[in-house]
């Protein structure tokens, strides 16, 4: 799902359905003290995902990083040069750059943690 609906009514209303479970188990989490405004949540939320890796490649494609490292790096080296989908996206996880909620069926609500 993510940020890559094609603009139809039926995919915003699907978009609509998930960012609303997500504000309601994303407000269910917050302790007391913390703010649950609807507007802190819009800050801090990143869309719904397969899984943390799937939004990490997502950042990998928005930031160019393969066309970078293409440029950057010569043949034949850059065939032995990659990024680390795996590594990045539990790194961004265990440092609280991003946070992740089960969304039950399907995948997760990414999060910024850096909002908190």
């Amino acid at each position: 799902m993510g940020n890559g609906g094609n603009g139809t009514p039926e995919s915003n209303n699907l978009e609509t359905l998930l960012r609303r479970a997500a504000y309601e188990a994303w407000a269910a989490r917050r302790e007391e003290h913390q703010d649950r405004s609807r507007d802190f949540f819009d800050r801090a939320y990143l869309g719904h995902y397969t899984n943390v890796d799937h939004y990490v490649e997502t950042l990998v494609d928005d930031y160019e990083l393969d066309a970078k490292l293409d440029a950057a790096i010569a043949e034949p080296f850059r065939q032995f040069v990659d990024i680390d989908i795996t590594g990045l996206a539990r790194s961004l996880a265990r440092n609280g750059t991003l946070y992740a909620i089960s969304a039950t069926p399907v995948g997760v609500w990414v999060f910024n943690g850096e909002i908190e």
